[in-house]
């Protein structure tokens, strides 16, 4: 489709554009993209308390390109002069990349029009924070692909007639599930809502031939998720092949499942059990309003700051309340829609994504950072733009047909990605402006 091909070629040109700088060590750069080099060269065991999955994706692709783990990642803002610093961010840049235009195909699979998808992918493509987080090697990014990549390939599978094509989306569904709880385990959405899903479809037409199709995409999803997270574990240990500093944690013996299952169980105590603060650390309740967000990097009058477009992160705050307000509407009164069912078919699908996203980290006493939003902020964009659809806002047809508002939105998220931009990007120095922005907003200093 045009319009996913202009949402693909706009998020590539923002995310591949002076992919390089700064050609220094940004924020959890310090980590990740020591960990990938692991896997490159020196091949040193070492522990961390995310899964592999992501971290091998980064280092196949850098050396791919020729890497060979040679950078040092030591400290925050230590100069990259050993390798191409694009070449260590592209494939969370290529995930960035791709991720606006499969929200826009997974947002006409939930039911919304063209015009309405395109503008769930344009808001996605053109929030700052995501293009950040997927500009830097950090996790995220290729966390968001393969959670929204899962469901809509499930949704495909579930859509299909064709009994080879369902099982090989299902396969496909469970194969980037597995990726997302391989990258994070707050991927676990992932495989939460392709369960659920399977059996909502399953309820819609109960037979006997349903629950054999539903058991069978059920039984494929999970061979996918399981290969795809095993075999992502069997490469961790195939390359850490060294002595490194994970041996503190806990040496691996050789036998894999047993080494597996040892890490496992560090990997979720040391998650759940962490005690460090952070300045810029902050609770779960205060992200739908972005009021603390992060300093990732900072030289000189260069400064990469994690925050995200205004339009974007509250306005699918004010649109969920509004969503919340209607549903409530709906139950206590006779409120319909002329010539429409009251309720968007599918809204239940990212309304349902959002809670789970969100809801576990709210029992999580470990330090937690306005980035851990990302997944949940984008399942409410999407049932805020599904809802404006089915209310009316969004009008049938094309461009020509649509109200004045929506193209006061775009030029909304335009606008707002344009203002936030100083903070997005290390080769716009704008120390004065950024100086203005703290002064009218204190709390994101």
């Amino acid at each position: 489709m045009r319009l996913a091909g202009a949402l693909l070629a706009l998020a590539a040109f923002l995310h591949l554009y002076r992919l390089s700088e700064p050609a220094r060590v940004v924020f959890d750069e310090v980590h990740f993209a020591d960990q990938a080099s692991a896997y490159c060269g020196s091949h040193g065991y070492f522990f961390d308390v995310h899964p592999p999955h992501a971290k091998l994706l980064i280092a196949g692709v850098a050396a791919l390109g020729g890497y060979r783990g040679d950078q040092s990642f030591e400290s925050l803002d230590d100069p990259i002069d050993q390798v191409s610093p694009a070449l260590l961010r592209l494939a969370p840049a290529l995930a960035g990349s791709v991720l606006p235009a499969v929200v826009f195909g997974l947002l006409l699979q939930l039911g919304a029009s063209e015009v309405a998808a395109f503008l769930g992918g344009l808001a996605t493509a053109l929030d700052n924070a995501i293009l950040l987080e997927t500009r830097i090697v950090v996790l995220d990014g290729i966390l968001l692909l393969a959670c929204f990549g899962s469901l809509s390939t499930l949704l495909a599978a579930l859509g299909t007639g064709s009994p080879r094509r369902r099982a090989a989306l299902a396969v496909g569904a469970g194969a980037l599930a597995g990726l997302a709880v391989g990258t994070k385990f707050t991927g676990l959405v992932a495989l939460a809502l392709d369960a659920v899903c399977i059996g909502a479809n399953l309820l819609r037409g109960p037979s006997w031939r349903a629950l054999r199709e539903a058991t069978g995409v059920a039984a494929l999803l999970l061979t996918g998720a399981v290969v795809t997270y095993v075999a992502g574990w069997e490469l961790h240990f195939a390359l850490l092949t060294e002595p490194g500093p994970g041996y503190a944690w806990v040496a691996p013996t050789g036998d894999f499942v047993s080494d597996a299952l040892r890490v496992h169980r560090l990997m979720l105590t040391s998650n759940y059990t962490m005690t460090a603060t952070h300045p810029y650390a902050s609770p779960w309740w205060s992200w739908p309003l972005m009021l603390r967000p992060i300093y990732y990097w900072r030289h000189g009058d260069a400064a990469l700051y994690f925050l995200g477009n205004p339009v974007v992160w509250w306005g699918t705050t004010l649109g969920l309340l509004l969503v919340l307000a209607n549903g409530v509407l709906l139950r206590i009164s006779d409120l319909d829609l002329p010539g429409r069912p009251a309720w968007p078919r599918r809204l239940w699908v990212p309304l349902l994504g959002f809670a789970i996203a969100l809801l576990p980290l709210v029992a999580v006493p470990r330090v937690l950072f306005l980035y851990h939003y990302l997944t949940a902020l984008l399942f409410g964009l999407c049932a805020v733009i599904r809802w404006l659809d089915h209310i009316g806002w969004t009008r049938a047809g094309g461009w020509g047909e649509q109200r004045r508002s929506v193209f006061v939105a775009m030029a909304g998220l335009v606008l707002g990605f344009l203002a936030i931009s100083p903070f997005t990007f290390s080769f716009i120095e704008a120390p004065a402006y950024r100086e203005l922005v703290f002064g009218l907003f204190p709390g994101w200093r």
